[in-house]
């Protein structure tokens, strides 16, 4: 293998990264806009303490999982050889 391939494989491997952390990113900021606007709009901050709650439990674990998912596939192309 020559340099040229190399330095190309490790272009097309740090394109990849980009792509996957720009996704995980612009997926945590949809999600978090979708829930604030659920939260404001929906009347869930004038609503009772308990489903305030509820609410920033669900968000907390809906943006867990879309972190973990994401962060799954950023890793498996960072460490795929």
């Amino acid at each position: 293998m020559n340099s040229s391939s190399v330095d190309d494989a490790r272009a097309v491997k740090r394109a990849a990264m980009r792509k996957a952390i720009l996704h995980l990113v612009l997926a945590v900021v949809v999600l978090d806009a979708v829930a604030l606007g659920i939260y404001y709009l929906g009347g869930i901050a004038d609503g009772s303490t308990q489903t305030q709650k509820v609410f920033t439990w669900v968000w907390l674990v809906a943006t867990a999982f879309t972190v973990a998912f994401l962060l799954r596939r950023v890793r498996k192309i960072r460490y795929d050889r």
